[in-house]
């Protein structure tokens, strides 16, 4: 469709001193200015420089790598909006269709009438000579014009056609022409434009979680074995306090969605509740250590008065929390994996539960009676490796993320078919082939369901994602990052996120705007390292 296309020939480029020679080689230096960079062999025999030198061809090379990226990028969501631009064309084809369809039927209807009217009056305009010369010698008064019982016809005849007519009138008011129309320009309301949003702040230790509360108005993240708390406005940070309590690294932290409580776990297998005291303050509950290794996940209920956590010892634990009195009370343990626990969610109903981990197994839990949760059946699965992260996109719909290094690279669809989940292989998508690297159980998804869009990180790259009316997955546009150890938070209100980046040095940045995930009027900011797109 597009092909990178230099403005310059490369006939044209020429040296500063114009020695009209051919350039091999390019200076790499920031304060030499266009054509001074370029060499010749001339202008090498007396060229001095510290700066890196690299030759003519691998720099355009380089060049072209870069541009042919570009263009894949260009030609990727350029086609989104031309399809869905196709996708409008063919609703209007089938716009005009229906209405020629019902407007032919209304001139036919019309032409019928004034057929039947002009009947009418030919029928009665027709007279038998004998026949009214019998009038005139027997009943000379009954040759007196009585219109009363054409009017009657000519009623008859109205009143069926009217009758046609509005009929035909009512369906072409009740023909949905124009919601379909109405949904495509609504996706077409995309951008795809990039700006700079420069809001970052950098700390020399390690953020492994980050969650806001429901308002937005705050961020917590974890600083090592400390907890930050940040005030969060209009994408600004502006830390109140730093929380101290767990004695290693935090690896989980979950915000209340009912108040400024949150939970933490960490590496040193523990679990805590805080609550607010005042603006500045929080408290932490006692250490609630029943796993025997490192905390991976944690997720409530919508109630929430059920948290549900998993770790590293293989094992799922299920707690009674109680944000009031800021406090846990341990009920039981789901054990049936094999390896680490790394992604846990729960259906909309609240009657499923489904885990996977490093085990290659993808289990699904149900409650009984009791309203306990029982392990339930192992989802078969076409790829056999294990998944970092996993999310319900429906009470019928599971999607599942590869993990390992050398890996299959996709994300799957598992839909509810007779009673269990099963993999449609039809559905599956694609993601960028990266053997360099395995996954990390960093950055879980974000999921709208009112918008039906996704952020989902995978390796080095995030994905926007949009969930199609037939259940399937297509990608808007994604971002690459040096490092796969990338974190991130959205916002409850789907207006920010919030992005780590490395292990060490860390840095927070926001950014990357994205309307369709803003479930408010406005637009929301979602950062990609630096670089910020709206949709």
């Amino acid at each position: 469709m597009f092909q990178p296309k230099m403005i310059e020939l490369e006939k044209q480029l020429n040296c500063s001193q114009n020695h009209n020679e051919a350039i091999h080689m390019v200076v790499f230096d920031k304060k030499l200015k266009r054509q001074e960079r370029l060499l010749c062999n001339i202008c090498m025999e007396t060229f001095e420089s510290d700066s890196k030198t690299i030759g003519f061809k691998k720099v355009i090379e380089m060049i072209e790598y870069n541009q042919k990226n570009k263009v894949e990028n260009i030609q990727r969501l350029i086609k989104i909006d031309v399809e869905l631009v196709e996708q409008l064309l063919n609703e209007f084809h089938i716009i005009k269709q229906k209405l020629n369809q019902e407007l032919d039927q209304l001139i036919f209807n019309s032409l019928e009438w004034i057929k039947s009217l002009n009947d009418i009056g030919t029928i009665n305009s027709q007279y038998s000579f004998f026949d009214e010369l019998e009038v005139l010698i027997n009943n000379p008064q009954q040759n007196i014009f009585n219109s009363q019982q054409l009017i009657e016809s000519i009623t008859k005849l109205n009143n069926s056609l009217f009758n046609k007519i509005n009929q035909k009138l009512s369906t072409l008011k009740n023909i949905q022409l124009y919601s379909q129309s109405e949904l495509i320009l609504q996706n077409l309301d995309l951008s795809h434009h990039y700006k700079i949003i420069d809001n970052s702040i950098r700390q020399s230790v390690s953020c492994f979680a980050i969650s806001f509360n429901q308002s937005g108005s705050l961020m917590i993240s974890a600083s090592n074995h400390n907890i930050k708390v940040w005030e969060f406005m209009q994408g600004r940070l502006k830390e109140i306090t730093t929380l101290n309590g767990h004695t290693e690294t935090i690896s989980c932290l979950q915000f209340s969605k009912k108040s400024n409580s949150f939970v933490s776990g960490g590496y040193d297998n523990s679990i805590r509740c805080w609550k607010q005291i005042n603006e500045k303050e929080w408290q932490s509950s006692q250490s609630y250590q029943q796993h025997t290794n490192f905390i991976n996940c944690l997720i409530f209920n919508q109630s929430e008065n059920q948290l549900v956590s998993g770790a590293v010892d293989y094992s799922i634990k299920i707690w009674q929390i109680d944000f009031i009195n800021n406090q846990l009370t341990y009920l039981y343990s789901l054990n049936k994996h094999t390896n680490s626990i790394y992604s846990l969610c729960f259906n909309q109903l609240e009657n499923t539960l489904v885990s996977c981990g490093g085990d290659n197994q993808i289990i699904i839990w149900k409650q009984d009676n009791n309203q306990k949760w029982q392990f339930e059946y192992v989802v078969t699965q076409n790829i056999q490796e294990s998944g970092c992260r996993l999310q319900f996109i429906n009470d019928d719909q599971l999607i599942w993320v590869t993990g390992i290094q050398v890996s299959k690279d996709c994300i799957s669809i598992f839909e509810l078919r007779n009673g269990k989940y099963q993999e449609n292989l039809d559905k599956q998508l694609q993601l960028i082939k990266n053997d360099n690297v395995s996954d990390l159980n960093l950055f879980p998804i974000f999921y709208n369901k009112e918008k039906k869009l996704m952020i989902v990180k995978h390796k080095q790259h995030v994905y926007l994602i949009k969930i199609t009316n037939e259940g399937y997955l297509k990608i808007i546009t994604q971002i690459k990052y040096e490092s796969n150890s990338i974190q991130g938070a959205l916002s409850n209100d789907g207006r920010y996120l919030v992005r780590v980046w490395g292990w060490v040095g860390v840095g927070f940045g926001v950014g990357w705007e994205v309307p369709l995930l803003c479930t408010q009027q406005g637009r929301a900011r979602v950062d990609f390292g630096g670089q910020t797109t709206s949709f």
